[in-house]
């Protein structure tokens, strides 16, 4: 008897300890945030100063972890095998949930059901660019040549996968001209020959542009994005320069397993977003060419799911090839 009253004790005890755990606000311990690309980088540039702000207003530290690798399959994967109790948050591109389930035939994982999304961080504003030998100044100016010689124009991707290389079938479609694609291995190879007239033009997200947009480099001729950039208030959006509205976007965003409970990311959604329209950090963004789109988690949910749709018939209109 004396033993069966010291085991329900035992239970009694556990029990109280466990309610106890579960009781305590959210966060009480660290934070750790999964980054698909390596330190240094634009992506992992905004996630650092977002996070240093979340981690402000929480009171718990939010733990940077690099992650890169090919097509940000390794964030992912890590993201996806994490526990679901709001200690894992993960940030990730428009690949790893648009472009990825579309375009790698055997994905080990899913990018509609292995993750909740919780908010937008930032739209990447992408832009058109002609090479400085061409000497045009518009986009307008950069059809007319286009038009004029049909299929001399090169087109500086990163590979039939990339987003620059469905751009250019875009582009190509809407101008009813052929775009010859020329692929580089990186971004560093492709301005350089955008610099020396090797290739005409090329799509490219602009944070890397953002202190000398226009130089000797390439002339941004339009922009996507639903308004002109403060830093770039004499270039036209692609709906502004009656060129349409193209209909991937580029974007970051924080998501976090599936499993997570909805309350932590409803919480996590409001720091991120109040932490986000903080004067400061709004600027920061703008000046890093960076969007910002704060909305609640299931309007975020929703707008990642007709991303990936539409990413999707794009890529079969285009057929583009999915990777081995």
């Amino acid at each position: 008897m004396r033993f069966l009253r010291r085991i329900g004790l035992v239970v009694v005890v556990f029990a109280l300890v466990s309610a106890s755990a579960r009781a305590q606000p959210y966060p009480n311990k660290p934070i750790h945030v999964l980054v698909p690309v390596t330190a240094g980088g634009l992506t992992d540039v905004i996630a650092r100063r977002i996070a240093a702000d979340a981690s402000a207003r929480m009171g718990q530290p939010w733990i940077m972890e690099n992650k890169p690798g090919a097509n940000f399959i390794p964030a992912a994967e890590a993201c996806r095998h994490a526990k679901g109790d709001g200690y894992t948050l993960c940030v990730f591109t428009t690949s790893t949930v648009t472009f990825n389930p579309h375009l790698i035939e055997k994905l080990p994982y899913d990018g509609a059901k292995d993750f909740k999304p919780i908010i937008n961080l930032g739209q990447f504003i992408g832009g058109l660019i002609a090479s400085p030998k061409l000497g045009v100044k518009t986009i307008d100016d950069l059809r007319r040549l286009t038009l004029a010689k049909p299929g001399e124009f090169n087109f500086g991707t990163y590979g039939p996968a990339s987003s620059a290389n469905v751009f250019r079938q875009y582009l190509a479609e809407r101008w009813n001209t052929p775009l010859v694609e020329v692929a580089y291995k990186g971004s560093n190879e492709l301005i350089a020959a955008l610099a020396s007239g090797e290739i005409q033009m090329t799509w490219t997200a602009l944070g890397s542009w953002a202190d000398n947009p226009n130089d000797s480099k390439g002339r941004i001729v339009a922009i996507d994005g639903a308004r002109r950039s403060p830093l770039l208030p004499d270039v036209p959006i692609y709906a502004e320069a009656g060129r349409g509205n193209y209909p991937i976007h580029t974007w970051m965003g924080l998501f976090a397993p599936a499993e997570t409970p909805d309350d932590v990311i409803t919480r996590v959604n409001q720091v991120v977003g109040e932490a986000i329209k903080e004067p400061k950090l709004t600027e920061f963004l703008v000046n890093q060419l960076i969007e910002p789109d704060v909305t609640t988690a299931p309007e975020f949910a929703a707008y990642v799911a007709r991303e990936r749709e539409e990413t999707g018939t794009l890529l079969r209109r285009f057929n583009i090839p999915k990777i081995q």
